[in-house]
């Protein structure tokens, strides 16, 4: 739970110049994107409760068809948990308003996490991702009508409707 919320802590080592570009970064930004997890692994390695699950930090960028980052690993060879992980990571933040661009709603994030079974996610992960959405959706419409998941004000029109 903890390694999950805490999976891009790397994220405090990349400057905000590149975190809240508003455009298309340059290859060298992106560079710089991707030691976010091995920063983060590195940062939470000694602590108590969350270094056993360092794999959720360290590997969740990994691609199920090895184009991931840091390690390019493939398919089962990436740490369950991390796989479960970059499902919900991705569709975090397909659903969340970033500085290059606004949330897209939930239908749309889901048609691309199921374009991205069996490439970038587990398949067997994008069947039970099936089989949970309409179910989120409902609880999410529910909690959303108050306030968003980040404690900020109601999104839910950008986000649901």
């Amino acid at each position: 739970y903890y390694a999950c919320l805490l999976h891009d802590i790397g994220k405090v080592n990349i400057p905000d110049s590149i975190l809240t570009k508003s455009g298309s970064l340059t290859d060298e930004e992106y560079d710089i994107i991707k030691t976010h997890p091995v920063v983060g692994a590195e940062a939470i390695r000694d602590v108590d409760g969350i270094a056993d699950n360092i794999d959720v930090i360290y590997h969740h960028h990994e691609r199920w068809d090895g184009k991931g980052y840091p390690d390019g690993l493939v398919g089962e060879n990436i740490p369950f948990s991390a796989r479960i992980t970059a499902v919900a990571d991705a569709f975090d933040a397909m659903t969340s308003s970033r500085s290059y661009r606004p949330a897209l709603q939930f239908e749309v994030a889901y048609e691309r996490i199921l374009n991205g079974q069996g490439s970038q996610f587990d398949p067997q992960l994008i069947e039970i991702f099936k089989l949970i959405y309409p179910e989120w959706v409902k609880i999410s419409k529910t909690y959303r009508k108050g306030m968003d998941m980040r404690g900020g004000e109601n999104r839910e029109n950008s986000q649901t409707e």
